[in-house]
């Protein structure tokens, strides 16, 4: 059991002597190490209820601590009204650094979640666009969040759903039908290009469909009905095409490694999402002869000819469900994507990765889930909300798209203007990461930084590729998910700053100073058992190397994976701090031993940490 856990009992435990059963104990880290090792308000919570001041309570709680006689606490101070501070022994740091060494994933403790079955359902990219950076922080953050879960003791089923049809597929395939016929192609032609090349043929089609819309709407509502009813001539050009898409997007999911249990799709929810609504619509006309019972399973209501439901009943908005000529609307085969997903995966959670704009969609969706099917979806619905990306190299554009993710905005600080994917005028994840990667590529040819040496060729692309990918992530999962993510190109990738490159930085340092000591016939001897002077620097990478597992879990357990990012920052800037200020191969003895330790282990910490991220650790950069 984690020191963590054995306080928090033993807390407790005295608690219930007291006659307090339901007051949770919370251990936090002091702001200052200084301060503890732990801390907690307890005491302040409880004391009106024991009739004690909350000094005495505090005091009381202390002694109680230290007459158990727990090994690994060294000593135990109350301060102001009541706060505990805990002091750990050396050992405990040292055991907990060996441990660690032995296998990073020991550390991380297991959860409350663990066992659960959590789908995280994120990406969303519609076919037939291409992929835009809103979609790419839903993309990032699921697949962390999934790995974070995964870490703490969940199994996690990722899942993507898509939209496959409507008229945002309508309008691309009249804008393929009207550019093929203008530039004398044939769909043979742009088949025989590259993943993006196709990809983007198929935006400046959707781009060309909206434009047109306003006078070819009745063209363009033809082919909509057309795919739909899975009939005309428009419909094997639609499969090719979704498919070209669904190839592009590939493409990005192998570049950003994340993979998908199972890939949803609007398209095959039509008729079971219209089916389980229109099962479930109120007939007021017979409602007195219908059994309490059945009538609770009435859900929606008939409005215009249209299905919808009711929300103003539940404070929230009124949505069409079912228009009056018997198409479902999103939110219709939303209700079948739901049963479909629960059928994949019986979840006790379904965490949708989706921007914060879609907050009120959700409410009611969820709403009429809850309604439809309480023990499935009573309590397990959850959105994620996502802020926008706003790019703010003067260069950058701005987009917004679906429901997939978040809105863009870019150019100069109050200098953005608003545009959409309609007019073809967007902000691709190919664009961003080419842009990145040409800045990598840079830095790494510059003597003044000191990068790539000893890179060439194929390792150099490699490592320069895992360089940008890492930049781009870490930068989107830095900020906490509801924020707004304000990317610079420049500052993605700064050697100086929070940023990812620094991290990896960090860690291919700790790698070359192992190698350099396994080239001089260095191996570090066991620390068991031993007590050291160490020097400040190496008290604040002891202290923080241990609360890594607890890191992961309240990262985890809050849906937040810039809590991780700012600790991995920290322990990046401690690391360095000692590396210049502490010899570690010069010194001798068992103290060189101590710093080769607490390199490994920073290194080991650092890997692990940023694989939690979905980021590569490269050995050398």
């Amino acid at each position: 059991m984690q020191a963590r856990n054995i306080i928090e009992e033993k807390i407790t435990q005295w608690l219930g002597r007291q006659g307090v059963a339901d007051a949770p104990v919370r251990l936090d880290y002091p702001e200052e190490q200084a301060h503890g090792d732990y801390a907690t308000n307890i005491a302040l919570l409880v004391a009106k209820r024991l009739h004690k001041s909350s000094r005495d309570t505090a005091e009381e709680i202390k002694a109680f601590l230290l007459d158990g006689k727990i090994p690994f606490i060294r000593d135990i101070s109350v301060a102001g009204p009541g706060f505990i501070n805990i002091f750990f022994t050396q050992t405990e740091f040292i055991t907990y650094l060996t441990t660690l060494l032995e296998d990073p994933e020991k550390v991380v403790p297991a959860t409350k979640l663990k066992n659960k079955k959590i789908m995280v359902e994120f990406a969303h990219p519609n076919t037939h666009k291409e992929m835009h950076i809103g979609h790419m922080r839903t993309l990032i953050t699921g697949e962390a969040l999934s790995r974070l879960l995964e870490a703490v003791g969940a199994t996690v089923f990722r899942a993507n759903y898509q939209g496959d049809i409507g008229l945002h597929v309508a309008k691309a395939m009249y804008g393929v039908e009207k550019l093929l016929q203008e530039r004398k192609q044939t769909l043979a032609d742009i088949a025989g290009l590259s993943n993006t090349a196709k990809a983007h043929f198929l935006g400046e089609a959707y781009a060309r469909g909206s434009r047109d819309y306003d006078t070819e709407k009745e063209a363009v509502d033809h082919i909509n009905r057309e795919l739909y009813g899975k009939t005309g001539q428009h419909w094997g050009q639609y499969q090719e095409t979704r498919q070209w898409s669904l190839d592009y997007y590939d493409d990005f999911y192998t570049r950003f490694y994340t993979h998908f249990d199972k890939l949803f799709f609007e398209s095959e929810m039509v008729e079971r999402g219209k089916k389980i609504v229109e099962e479930h619509v109120a007939d007021y006309e017979q409602s007195r002869r219908v059994a309490d019972s059945e009538q609770s399973r009435r859900v929606f209501e008939k409005s215009e000819g249209a299905v919808v439901f009711p929300g103003e009943k539940y404070g929230l908005h009124t949505r069409v469900f079912v228009t009056g000529a018997g198409i479902p609307t999103y939110e219709g085969k939303d209700i079948g994507n739901a049963y479909a997903e629960y059928e994949a995966f019986p979840f006790d959670t379904n965490v949708h990765v989706v921007a914060n704009e879609q907050t009120g969609y959700f409410q009611v969706v969820f709403k009429a889930l809850s309604l439809l099917d309480p023990e499935k979806f009573g309590e397990s619905m959850y959105h994620l909300p996502m802020g926008m990306v706003q790019l703010t190299d003067p260069s950058a554009h701005s987009a917004s798209s679906g429901r997939a993710g978040s809105s863009q905005s870019g150019g100069q600080a109050g200098q953005a203007r608003k545009i959409s994917s309609r007019t073809g005028d967007v902000l691709t994840v190919d664009w961003l990461i080419d842009e990145v990667k040409d800045r990598v590529y840079e830095l790494m040819t510059d003597p003044s930084t000191g990068s790539g040496q000893g890179l060439g060729g194929e390792d150099r692309d490699a490592v320069a590729e895992e360089i940008a990918i890492g930049a781009i992530k870490y930068s989107v999962l830095k900020v906490g998910a509801t924020q707004n993510v304000a990317f610079s190109i420049e500052s993605s990738v700064s050697m100086d700053g929070d940023s990812g490159p620094y991290l990896q930085y960090t860690y291919a340092r700790t790698q070359s100073i192992l190698r350099r000591a396994k080239e001089e016939g260095i191996v570090a001897g066991d620390l068991g058992g031993q007590n050291f002077h160490t020097k400040p620097e190496e008290e604040a990478l002891l202290k923080t190397l241990y609360r890594f597992g607890d890191v992961v879990q309240e990262s985890a357990q809050n849906y937040s994976p810039n809590i991780l990012c700012t600790y991995l920052f920290s322990l990046a800037k401690l690391y360095n701090l000692f590396y210049q200020n502490v010899p570690i191969l010069k010194e001798s003895g068992e103290l060189r031993d101590l710093r080769l330790r607490l390199t490994a282990a920073t290194g080991a910490i650092m890997k692990r940490g940023l694989s939690l991220l979905g980021i590569k650790a490269p050995e050398k950069m």
